[in-house]
């Protein structure tokens, strides 16, 4: 949101990103993730809910991802694909979350 706000004050608040960083971020992401925000309305349907990851998880993963440039579309497959895992699903890191979706993404 602070993107799409042009928070800057907030982006500036994150280590290593200072004023002048904090404005080029929101000029760049700001209509890719405009554009994800009002895509995100849609609703995927998912067959049990229980696969979806926890809500903290699952939005740092689609802005992470928004960040690395992959579409809306690609974001949802990828999590419900890696929502499956059951591993994965007891997994409380990002990290992890987020190179499972990248490699599906990679078709590894």
């Amino acid at each position: 949101m602070a993107v799409v706000s042009k928070n800057i004050p907030a982006l500036t608040q994150t280590p290593g990103v200072g004023k002048k960083t904090a404005e080029r971020i929101a000029l760049e992401l700001k209509s890719k993730l405009s554009q994800w925000q009002d895509l995100a309305d849609v609703e995927i349907s998912v067959p049990n809910d229980a696969l979806i990851p926890k809500s903290e998880i699952r939005e740092e993963l689609e802005m992470t991802l928004i960040a690395l440039a992959y579409t809306p579309q690609e974001i949802q497959q990828a999590i419900t694909a890696i929502s499956q895992d059951q591993q994965l699903q007891k997994n409380p890191h990002i990290e992890d979350w987020l190179r499972s979706a990248i490699s599906w993404l990679a078709g590894d």
